[in-house]
C-alpha cells in the first residue's frame, strides 16, 4: 500500500473554516481513502477546547474514516501502522509540541496550507510614555516568546516538508531562507482560497443595495492586545451611521451591513438600530451591491472581484493601529475616503461621484492577491490535491479507473 493522506486535528484548532470543509469534499473526490484524526483526547491538547466529536464526524465525506485515539500509546500505534503524509490542522503552541515530536520521531511529512492572502498589517505601540514597569514586563515577554520560539524549532516542532502559499512576496522570502524549518520546505504557490469561494459561488451581479463591509473596530482585539487606546464606541457608531444615512439618501439604495463574523448580535440594536444586518453572507451581498464601503476588511476581495465601485472610511479619531491597517489598503488601490467624523454631506457626494473602477489596479491586486499561481479558473484545492497526489505518489480515483480498465 502506498502512502495515505491524513488529517490531524488539535484542541487548540477551535474551528475550521468554509475553505477546509471544500478542501475535504475536494480530496474525497480525488483520492479513495483518506483519515481525519482529532487527538484532543490525547495529552494536553484536551484541555485546551471542549471538540464535539459526533459533529466532526458527521461533516466530513464518507470515504473519510475518523479516528479518536484515546490515549498516546493509540495515536503512536496509528502512525506505525500507516505511510502517512499528514495535512497539519493543530497548533504551533505547546500543547500541541508533543504531535510534532512523534511526526518527527516517525519520520512523517508534513504539509502546510497557508493561502489566506491579506494584506493587513499589525503595528505595536513601542510609546516610551508607558510607565517603566510596563515596558520591563513587556520587554520580559518578547524575551520569553522569543526563547521560547528558539526552543520550539530547535527541539519540539517537525519541519514543514511542503507549504501551499498564495503570497508571492512570503513565499520568496522562505524560498531564500537558509534557517529554521521551512529551510528545506518545497513552497508551492497557488490560487487563494478566497478565489475557491469565487469559483464556487460566481454569484449573479445586481446594484441593488450599498453594503457596509464590517471590521468590528471598537471591539477589534488585536488593538487591546498591541497595547492601543480602543477607540470611542459611542462616536464611532454615531459617526459611521450618520455617513450611511447620508449615501443612503443620495443613492436611494438601502444599506446593508456585513457583520464580521465574530461579532456580537447582542449589540446590534445600540450600534446599527434598525438597519438590514446579514452574517457569512458577505460574497452574495457584494455583488449585489452598487457600492461597497469598508475600513480595512479582507472582504473588500470580493468588490475587486465582482468589479464594484469602493469608498474607504477612514477617520481622523481611529487610533494609529486601526489607521496604519487602513493605509495598507491607500497603498494597493486609489479608492475614494470619507473621514467618518468630519465629512460633509457636500464632501460624501463628490466621494460616490469620484468612486471608479481601475481596471489596472483591480487586475493587479488580482494576480498578486487571487489568482497568484497564474492558472486562472482554478481551485486552490485542486492544485493542492494534484500536487500532493504527484509528490508523494498518491494514485487519484482518476488514475485508478484507468488502471483497473487497462488491467482488465
Amino acid at each position: 500500500m502506498g502512502k495515505e493522506i491524513c488529517f490531524i486535528r488539535s484542541g487548540s484548532v477551535k474551528t475550521i473554516d468554509s475553505f477546509f470543509h471544500g478542501l475535504h469534499e475536494y480530496f474525497s473526490k480525488e483520492f479513495e481513502h483518506l483519515f481525519f484524526v482529532n487527538v484532543s483526547n490525547v495529552f494536553t491538547s484536551k484541555f485546551i477546547v471542549d471538540f464535539d466529536d459526533d459533529n466532526a464526524h458527521c461533516a466530513l465525506p464518507a470515504n473519510f474514516t475518523y479516528v479518536v485515539p484515546k490515549s498516546l500509546s493509540d495515536f503512536k500505534r496509528f502512525l506505525r501502522l500507516h505511510d502517512l503524509v499528514v495535512v497539519c490542522y493543530f497548533s504551533e503552541t505547546w500543547p500541541d509540541w508533543w504531535i510534532h515530536h512523534y511526526l518527527r520521531k516517525y519520520s512523517i511529512p508534513l504539509v502546510y496550507i497557508h493561502t489566506h492572502s491579506t494584506m493587513g498589517k499589525f503595528l505595536y505601540n513601542r510609546s516610551n510614555k508607558k510607565p517603566v514597569f510596563v515596558r520591563l514586563w513587556s520587554k520580559a515577554k518578547f524575551i520569553y516568546s522569543r526563547l521560547l520560539r528558539y526552543m520550539a524549532i530547535n527541539y519540539f516542532l517537525h519541519d514543514v516538508d511542503t507549504l501551499f502559499i498564495s503570497q508571492r512576496n512570503k513565499a520568496e522570502k522562505i524560498r531564500n531562507s537558509i534557517k529554521g524549518r521551512y529551510k528545506k520546505s518545497e513552497v508551492v504557490i497557488t490560487n487563494s482560497r478566497f478565489y475557491d469561494s469565487f469559483l464556487l459561488n460566481n454569484y449573479s451581479v445586481s446594484r441593488d443595495y450599498v453594503v457596509f463591509l464590517d471590521s468590528m473596530l471598537p471591539y477589534h482585539g488585536d488593538q487591546f492586545r498591541f497595547g492601543f487606546q480602543p477607540i470611542n464606541k459611542e462616536l464611532y457608531y454615531k459617526s459611521l451611521n450618520r455617513v450611511l444615512d447620508i449615501i443612503k439618501s443620495i443613492l436611494g439604495k438601502e444599506v446593508v451591513i456585513c457583520l464580521h463574523p465574530k461579532y456580537n448580535e447582542e449589540n446590534l440594536q445600540r450600534d446599527f438600530g434598525e438597519r438590514k444586518v446579514i452574517k457569512h453572507l458577505t460574497d452574495e451581498f457584494v455583488a449585489k451591491a452598487e457600492l461597497v464601503l469598508f475600513h480595512d476588511s479582507s472582504a473588500v476581495n470580493s468588490a475587486i472581484f465582482y468589479r464594484k465601485n469602493v469608498i474607504q472610511l477612514i477617520g481622523s479619531q481611529f487610533n494609529d493601529f486601526i489607521k496604519k491597517n487602513c493605509a495598507v489598503y491607500q497603498e494597493v488601490f486609489s479608492f475614494s475616503t470619507l473621514d467618518i467624523y468630519e465629512c460633509d454631506v457636500s464632501e460624501i457626494r463628490k466621494a460616490i461621484e469620484a468612486s471608479k473602477i481601475d481596471e489596472e489596479e483591480y487586475v493587479s491586486f488580482l494576480s498578486n492577491y487571487l489568482i497568484t499561481s497564474g492558472e486562472e479558473g482554478v481551485s486552490a484545492s485542486s492544485q493542492i490535491c494534484r500536487h500532493i497526489g504527484l509528490k508523494y505518489g498518491i494514485s487519484r480515483k482518476e488514475e485508478d479507473q484507468i488502471s483497473k480498465r487497462r488491467d482488465g
